[in-house]
């Protein structure tokens, strides 16, 4: 009888861990994917770091979430036959997400080389 009321206890504790890491896991995703595909095209993307995802406290606006993400750029420099180093830029970026973890816009507060 135990085993089951504690069973019972975890299990709402459980399903709300497994929510908010899948989640932070698919926001992480969805970022990643749209800096690769639309902001910085054909260049080499590494992540730094991602922030947590917060809820949004205006409930009337059709953004639900945000993220915060710092990334490394790398545009790679080829110039015929001289070797001119790749250039390496940081960037950080807020990405504002609706209810189904879509990105409505991206905006960047710093950037540095």
């Amino acid at each position: 009888m135990r085993i089951i009321i504690t069973i019972l206890l975890l299990l709402p504790v459980s399903m709300q861990a497994q929510i908010s890491r899948s989640a932070t896991e698919l926001a992480k995703e969805i970022t990643s994917e749209y800096i690769s595909t639309k902001i910085f095209k054909d260049k080499l993307y590494q992540p730094l770091s991602f922030g947590a995802v917060k809820a949004w406290p205006d409930a009337r606006s059709p953004i639900s979430w945000t993220i915060t993400h710092s990334f490394i750029i790398t545009d790679v420099q080829r110039s015929g036959y001289n070797n001119v180093p790749d250039v390496q830029k940081t960037y950080s970026f807020m990405f504002y997400l609706d209810s189904k973890m879509k990105v409505l816009k991206a905006s960047s507060y710093t950037s540095s080389q």
